[in-house]
């Protein structure tokens, strides 16, 4: 069987092709368009002869084409990402449609592997000449290593007997807050998990994601808590995240796995959160004044793609009197239609019932049975909204 046979017959196996667009394969993307500040990013599957997009521009987009009209069937043909600074004095790309129709300037691309077989493309182009830094190429590929590792996953589950229940903190006193949570495992073990640590000004919240299901998700897992409890939780969210990605980064490698995490730190007194992301992307702050909410963007790799050697980025929210921060796994996505818009139904959710809310999770976790943990953070500042004052 010649290479290209053979990618064709996994890019197949992989049975993803036709589906309904993915968070998981999304999140890759979106990323990918926010660290490189590009107007298009994509994780593409390409056969023998067809190119298939796993995360289309719009849920009407296009989803193939024929390879030949592509960037991607190029770099399913190299091992390095293949980096175009300006299509149109590339005699290997200016006659391509998307070139001349779309004005396409700028691609990179870095192979996407499963099992060794490049199968496909993390990519970013941009209407405009660029040029890549070599951090930039590097940072290309452990995208296509993230989007590598997710494929690989497939998605299935193993038999344990280890209770998810064991990662489960105490209960902590919050004066003033309401801070509660709740993971529902796939099978008797999870890759999720949940967790708080008492600090001088307030808490310290986690909410971790492990590829995969069963018992090697939750022994990950269970790594990464005592990690992330080891560390000193008076330092900045995004120092303690990347502390751990060093700690636990290593060994996430070695098994070819991979964590998304979202860490924030909670002042009591003033409402002030500080927060990192890695990889996680599915967090909201619900603002009681005008039931607003603000989707919390990741900028950052997941823990085990890169451990220790990217600058993470900060981010900062004050809950005011009535807000929440929901944090959840992307399970809960899948209770919905699977996109990040259901989040905006799950503050709905929350609206109306703040007490209620993990009850009526639990509800629509027995009524639709999604095939992935689903885990629930809230954290809810006491008091009502201000009252908008009629003469202003």
């Amino acid at each position: 069987m010649n290479d290209v046979t053979a990618r064709a017959a996994l890019v197949h196996e992989l049975d993803v092709i036709g589906e309904d667009p993915a968070e998981r394969f999304d999140r890759v993307a979106r990323l990918t368009r926010d660290v490189f500040g590009a107007p298009m990013a994509f994780v593409n599957l390409v056969d023998d002869n067809t190119l298939y997009t796993l995360t289309p521009q719009t849920s009407t987009g296009r989803r193939e084409l024929p390879a030949s009209e592509s960037f991607c069937a190029e770099t399913v043909l190299h091992d390095e990402p293949t980096v175009v600074s300006d299509a149109r004095t590339d005699d290997r790309f200016a006659t391509l449609p998307v070139v001349q129709t779309l004005g396409i300037r700028f691609y990179a691309g870095a192979p996407i592997k499963v099992r060794g077989t490049r199968v496909g493309s993390v990519c970013v182009m941009d209407t405009r000449p660029r040029v890549l830094a070599d951090s930039d190429v590097i940072l290309l590929q452990d995208l296509a290593t993230w989007a590598g590792r997710i494929l690989s996953d497939g998605g299935s589950a193993t038999d344990s007997g280890t209770d998810a229940s064991t990662l489960i903190p105490g209960p902590v006193q919050l004066p003033g807050y309401d801070l509660r949570a709740e993971v529902v495992p796939f099978s008797g073990a999870s890759g999720d998990f949940y967790d708080w640590i008492p600090t001088t000004y307030g808490v310290a919240i986690t909410l971790t994601d492990v590829m995969g299901k069963g018992m090697e998700a939750a022994k990950h897992a269970a790594s990464i808590r005592a990690a992330f409890r080891a560390q000193d939780q008076e330092r900045p969210a995004t120092d303690v995240i990347g502390a751990t990605d060093r700690e636990i980064g290593p060994a996430l490698v070695r098994a070819d796995s991979f964590a998304t995490a979202f860490h924030a730190h909670l002042d009591t007194a003033t409402g002030w959160v500080d927060f990192g992301d890695a990889g996680h992307g599915i967090a909201m702050h619900l603002s009681a004044h005008g039931q607003a909410v603000r989707l919390l963007r990741s900028r950052d790799l997941p823990l085990g793609l890169h451990p220790g050697a990217m600058r993470r980025s900060s981010g900062f929210l004050v809950l005011q009197p009535g807000d929440a921060l929901i944090v959840c796994s992307d399970g809960v996505l899948d209770l919905f239609d699977g996109t990040l818009a259901s989040l905006d139904q799950l503050a709905e959710m929350y609206w109306a019932a703040p007490d209620d809310f993990l009850r009526r999770v639990r509800a629509l976790i027995a009524e639709r049975s999604p095939d992935d943990d689903v885990t629930t953070l809230v954290l809810a500042r006491h008091g009502a909204a201000p009252t908008q004052d009629p003469s202003s």
